[in-house]
């Protein structure tokens, strides 16, 4: 059974490639072989101000997989549009829920909990196995 959220608004933005920090590493696991992986960490500033519950998609990231694992982290950004301002614990709980890999994008939802729009950045830490 499938539920659609018709009050929840979904917002789109491209990932900015220039900006991935990657990392490939290898481990021995004893007799059995190694395991390899590449890690990236990535910081979006969405371009609108938001407030609320909604959903949210960054596209244009073609190393994501759905069996990537991935972690996100929510806040409110110092300036608009700028992710090397940085963010700051303000008054507003941020949530994250319903975290997403998929083929080349990565689909999530936030709450933000404060009556007036807010400017965020959400951080992106990424696990891709080989």
């Amino acid at each position: 059974m499938s539920t659609t959220y018709t009050d929840i608004e979904l917002q789109t933005e491209e990932v900015d490639q220039s900006r991935i920090m990657r990392s490939s590493v290898s481990y021995a696991v004893g007799d059995r072989g190694g395991l390899e992986s590449t890690s990236e960490a990535y910081r979006h500033p969405w371009t609108f101000k938001r407030r609320g519950m909604g959903d949210y998609l960054l596209t244009g990231w073609p190393e994501m997989r759905p069996d990537s694992k991935a972690w996100l982290a929510a806040g409110e950004a110092i300036v608009l549009g700028d992710a090397t301002a940085g963010s700051f614990l303000g008054l507003a709980p941020f949530t994250v829920h319903n975290v997403v890999p998929e083929s080349g994008q990565i689909r999530f939802r936030l709450n933000i909990e404060w009556p007036d729009p807010l400017a965020i950045l959400i951080d992106f830490w990424v696990i891709h196995f080989v």
